[in-house]
């Protein structure tokens, strides 16, 4: 079974990802270049019901957000959006909102991929002019860690290299990956060390 591709994105995780503060993308975010969802029970709209992952808009929650690093962690939220839709909704019931915690800000996958193909946040894709964009190292070594686990070692190098090839191209839809020469001089010591011990 290969690597499946990732869902969301924390808005901790796409800070790192991206090189920036949080507070970067909840103003990012604000300005509708992104959106910031959530999980939630289901509640009342006004005699409309509302459940599962809903939009949230960072403003009223941007305490969490301070630079500083002394904001509060979770804050409760009483205006929500359906996804696809373009119209807020007040929560009515409970009357106190909703609870909603840092950890709990996500940004679906798509949307990090779509925000990083138009700003080229990692260049532009391989085969392109210009320099080969950067890729998720740290990403790319836990997907190693899981094909080993799952695959075992692989006879060969050229196999290995074929198939965290294969990866990359499944987490850009087919778009891009680090060149063979590059991925298979990252996998040789491991893969060597591997074999010996087997």
């Amino acid at each position: 079974m290969g690597v499946l591709p990732r869902v969301f994105f924390t808005m901790t995780e796409a800070a790192a990802r991206w090189g920036y503060a949080p507070a970067d993308i909840a103003g990012w975010a604000h300005q509708g270049q992104l959106e910031i969802v959530t999980g939630i029970a289901p509640v009342d709209c006004g005699g409309e019901p509302a459940a599962g992952l809903v939009a949230i808009s960072v403003a009223d929650i941007l305490p969490m957000f301070r630079r500083s690093g002394t904001g509060p962690r979770e804050m409760p939220v009483r205006r929500i959006r359906a996804q696809g839709k373009d119209e807020w909704m007040m929560i009515t019931e409970p009357a106190e909102g909703v609870i909603v915690s840092m950890d709990d800000l996500m940004i679906l996958a798509d949307e990090v991929h779509r925000f990083e193909t138009e700003r080229e946040i990692f260049g532009r894709p391989h085969g392109g002019k210009g320099p080969e964009p950067k890729y998720d190292w740290d990403e790319f070594w836990r997907a190693v860690a899981i094909y080993v686990h799952e695959h075992g070692v692989p006879p060969t190098l050229k196999e290995f290299t074929e198939a965290m090839s294969n990866w990359f191209l499944d987490q850009t839809d087919g778009k891009s990956s680090p060149s063979d020469s590059v991925i298979r001089k990252k996998l040789s010591p491991l893969w060597n060390h591997l074999r010996q011990e087997e």
